[in-house]
């Protein structure tokens, strides 16, 4: 099927996009050891990285179904509903418990913690999937933070100098493993409800696109 020139021209936003964000959160930071927040692949354990990452993957994704005039897949509406809920999160914790009043402007910090989070949403309700998806998806975009708490807590234990990526995750500042507890939960309460309501209004703005 040969693709409209409204959906090239959508496609090919998605793909500069992906591009923007992939440029912006500059994967060989990873590889310099010499940084010591960024460096020995601690760049890839911070959730905004690993969600900025996801909007890349199921930007691409959709971008080069829409060019070659393709319906993205079910697997794909999956993805990128877990894109939307993850950086939803990270737009809200760094706003909650990271920003600092005052703080100077910058331009990454502003891309992967403001600009995607905001833009990926309006994707998902400017052009919600074809196919509502059902609400048991939030069950599976859960895997995620889970894995991503334990990998977390796993490498601190592992390394020589007990790195978070996050004071909340850091029991010696967040009065004890009670307190990191308490804080992996609220967020994984705060990402089921983000689900939600993401799977609501992708299946209210399709019944509206339809009606």
């Amino acid at each position: 099927m040969k693709a409209s020139p409204r959906a090239i021209a959508f496609g090919t936003t998605l793909l500069v996009l992906a591009t923007v964000l992939f440029v912006v959160i500059d994967p060989a930071l990873a590889w310099d050891d010499d940084n010591e927040w960024l460096g020995k692949g601690r760049l890839f354990l911070y959730f905004t990285t690993q969600s900025n990452i996801l909007a890349v993957i199921a930007a691409v994704v959709h971008g080069l179904a829409w060019v070659q005039g393709r319906r993205p897949s079910r697997g794909a509406e999956y993805l990128r509903g877990l894109a939307v809920v993850d950086l939803a999160i990270t737009g809200i914790v760094n706003g909650v418990l990271l920003a600092e009043p005052g703080a100077p402007w910058d331009f990454s910090d502003f891309v992967l913690h403001q600009a995607a989070p905001v833009l990926v949403i309006v994707w998902w309700i400017v052009a919600p999937p074809v196919e509502p998806l059902p609400f048991k998806a939030v069950l599976l975009w859960l895997v995620h933070p889970l894995v991503w708490s334990v990998s977390i807590l796993m490498y601190a234990f592992e390394s020589s100098d007990n790195w978070y990526p996050y004071f909340f995750l850091d029991p010696t500042e967040v009065d004890g493993w009670g307190g990191v507890v308490m804080f992996i939960a609220i967020i994984h309460v705060v990402i089921a409800v983000l689900g939600l309501a993401t799977v609501g209004i992708g299946t209210l703005r399709r019944r509206t696109r339809t009606a």
